[in-house]
């Protein structure tokens, strides 16, 4: 991880480059002459002593403020927005303090930019978790659904959805939401890709890939306001958003592993099974799916099931005799296959 220990002053010396003169942590942005005026806030997560996810060399409170300020400049160049963030230095917030910043400026729309992590290190792609009810659940969604678009579909990492996520007490479980939509503002989580896994590292290991992903959000917002840019030479006022409803009792999440996991042998060569993976999971999909050749004591990386449906076709390398599937649903629930046996 030498380049990160390379990155980390450079990623220090940025943001205090691009940080506006002002202490204040909501210093607005620039303000442009519209019929209408959309305040947004971004939030970069963690700061201060919360150091948020790390790997060798990197913080991701580091690498949220450096997003943020890349969205923020961006959207800037849109006609009728105002941007604040929630710091501009690496100050310690409290959630309810976040939230309470997008309050005291009448924020249309709180984003809160995060890295994701996981134990064990598996998992890779983008996420947006989003309110789980109501109206704040149907703009979630809608600008959850635009931001995927612009991270995914044109810039190339794997799409792991929009999520709820509800607590004991059936209430939002994510802090930054629950406060924002107490104070009647929405807001989502942006997780723009996984630092602890090789699949993503292509995406976020320079400071311009890092400043890529505030731009990349800030194109979905401007989306979902349709908002306009000379600057840009762009014009979003007739951009489709997705319509769900607004549910009246919270979205919760899929709590239940996969219901289906069955696999099929359909020929061999050149010490590759081919196989046919049946897998179905009716609350949130399929997602990701691995396989051992030695009746599930080991597995193989996870794999992409790409959203393709309930049935995928595969090649599978045979170091043993015993091939045995497991499949990933939206929460990376997992519900393993029959095994196989290959003479």
């Amino acid at each position: 991880m030498k380049i990160f220990r390379n990155l980390m002053p450079l990623i220090v010396a940025a943001t205090l480059l691009l940080q506006p003169m002002a202490v204040c942590a909501v210093q607005p942005g620039q303000t442009q002459t519209s019929d209408q005026n959309i305040v947004v806030v971004i939030d970069p997560g963690h700061g201060g002593t919360n150091l948020g996810g790390q790997i060798p060399g990197l913080d991701e409170k580091n690498m949220t403020l450096v997003t943020a300020l890349a969205m923020k400049e961006e959207l800037e160049k849109y006609e009728g927005i105002t941007v604040y963030l929630t710091r501009y230095g690496d100050e310690t917030l409290s959630l309810q303090e976040r939230a309470q910043l997008a309050a005291a400026v009448n924020a249309d729309f709180l984003f809160s930019l995060h890295y994701n992590k996981a134990v064990p290190p598996r998992l890779y792609g983008a996420e947006v978790w989003i309110p789980s009810l109501g109206d704040n659940y149907a703009k979630g969604y809608a600008v959850g659904d635009l931001v995927l678009n612009e991270l995914c579909d044109q810039y190339g990492l794997y799409r792991r959805g929009i999520k709820t996520k509800i607590n004991t007490r059936g209430t939002d479980y994510y802090g930054v939401i629950q406060h924002s939509v107490s104070l009647g503002i929405p807001a989502v989580i942006i997780e723009h890709c996984h630092i602890d896994n090789n699949n993503d590292l292509q995406y976020f290991n320079s400071i311009e890939k890092m400043q890529k992903f505030g731009q990349l959000d800030a194109t979905g917002v401007a989306k979902y306001f349709r908002l306009k840019s000379k600057a840009l030479g762009v014009d979003y006022s007739g951009q489709q958003i997705a319509a769900v409803g607004s549910p009246a009792v919270p979205v919760v999440q899929d709590l239940t592993p996969p219901e289906k996991a069955e696999i099929q042998y359909l020929s061999g060569a050149n010490g590759k099974v081919q196989i046919r993976i049946n897998a179905s999971d009716s609350q949130s999909g399929i997602y990701y799916y691995d396989y051992s050749t030695d009746g599930g004591v080991t597995f193989s990386d996870l794999l992409a099931w790409e959203h393709v449906g309930n049935t995928k076709t595969v090649w599978i390398p045979t170091g043993g005799k015993q091939i045995t599937v497991r499949v990933y649903n939206q929460y990376d629930l997992c519900t393993q296959s029959n095994i196989l046996t290959v003479k």
